[in-house]
């Protein structure tokens, strides 16, 4: 029987997780419901952008997942901004978040562009990512991070307005698969990926987080907003319920509270991750949801073992046929070790994530 949190779901083999004498998690007992920064913030840089009477006013990444749709929905018809919408094709996009990213772009009538990298390419990124480092998120998470930088540059687009919320606070694992350095290391290890290809995939070979701070201040780079931190935000429920109404959203109906809906290998890097790491991000969200008191302990476990990643996703067999991954290749990436690739991080980014860090700390 695994030992979990008295308080959430999260299990005794997460990540940083201690228990005290009435057994209840360290990530329980420090929790402090994020205090929004402000709408009146948020409005400031909508006006500030709007004053600069550009094309367009935002962009927002749409992914047809829950968060981008709501997010489209705040900034079209709450806000009123002018929006270019796009969509990031990462080779696994479902039915369901197609049908979804059709019936947003109509219901808000904004214009919207897909942004496809080279099909081959990608392939032989996911491949080589999975069986080096254990993961292929990393790949799509940087393709749409430079995509999105591009596009805000080449529209001159001053915001790019991103769905991230708190309740994935804590549902990362300790690897910065995000790190352009370290995914260029991973790429290149086979010698199969050659150095043209990768830096046509990164589009900016040699950005890193301090110059992409500096393009920003600059203006050469939209602003990166995350609305859901500086609003009072509807439960995860309520924002279903409102998309559905006012977008025409539809949700998957094999499972509660989903995120990733758009991507149809997420239920397999899921189950990767169950197998590598004890669990995967789907209880981090949903312990976060305890906390808050949108889901009781008994529902999250119920939510938890219905779709738990230790059963195979169905698709498996399709997910390794679209990589080339074999069933003794998915074997050894379950032994892959976490931090296996910290030692190559963006030395930039280090000393960026130190600085802001220690300017964080004297606030």
């Amino acid at each position: 029987m695994i030992k979990r949190c008295s308080k959430c779901i999260l299990p005794e083999d997460f990540t940083g997780i201690e228990f005290d004498s009435q057994d209840e998690c360290n990530f329980c007992k420090t929790f402090h419901k994020h205090i929004p920064f402000g709408e009146d913030r948020l409005i400031k840089y909508f006006d500030d952008a709007k004053r600069k009477k550009r094309t367009y006013d935002a962009l927002v990444p749409l992914s047809g997942g829950k968060d981008s749709t709501y997010i489209l929905y705040l900034a079209t018809k709450v806000y009123k901004l002018n929006v270019l919408a796009y969509t990031y094709d990462n080779g696994f996009f479902s039915e369901i978040a197609l049908n979804n990213i059709q019936s947003a772009i109509k219901k808000t009538g904004v214009d919207h562009i897909f942004y496809k990298p080279n099909e081959r390419t990608l392939r032989k990124m996911y491949h080589e990512t999975l069986l080096n480092s254990g993961e292929i998120c990393g790949v799509c998470g940087i393709g749409i991070m430079n995509s999105t930088q591009k596009i805000s540059a080449d529209w001159h687009i001053p915001l790019i307005l991103l769905g991230h919320s708190p309740l994935e606070d804590n549902s990362f694992t300790s690897e910065n698969i995000y790190d352009s350095h370290r995914l260029r290391v991973i790429a290149s290890e086979s010698g199969n990926i050659s150095k043209k290809e990768i830096d046509q995939f990164l589009i900016y070979p040699k950005m890193n987080y301090i110059n992409t701070y500096f393009h920003t201040l600059t203006g050469k780079f939209g602003k990166k907003i995350n609305p859901l931190y500086f609003l009072e935000v509807p439960t995860d429920i309520e924002i279903g319920e409102i998309i559905k109404r006012e977008m025409d959203w539809t949700d998957k109906s094999d499972s509660d509270f989903s995120k990733h809906l758009d991507c149809w290998a997420e239920p397999f890097t899921n189950y990767v991750r169950e197998k590598r790491f004890g669990h995967s991000r789907r209880i981090s969200q949903l312990s976060n949801m305890i906390r808050l008191g949108e889901i009781s302990r008994e529902k999250a476990l119920e939510i938890h073992e219905k779709d738990h990643s230790n059963n195979e996703p169905l698709n498996t067999d399709q997910v390794l046929s679209a990589l080339d991954i074999t069933r003794d290749d998915l074997n050894k990436v379950f032994t892959i070790p976490s931090g296996k690739y910290n030692a190559y991080l963006s030395r930039a980014n280090k000393i960026f994530a130190w600085v802001k860090e220690l300017l964080k700390s004297k606030k």
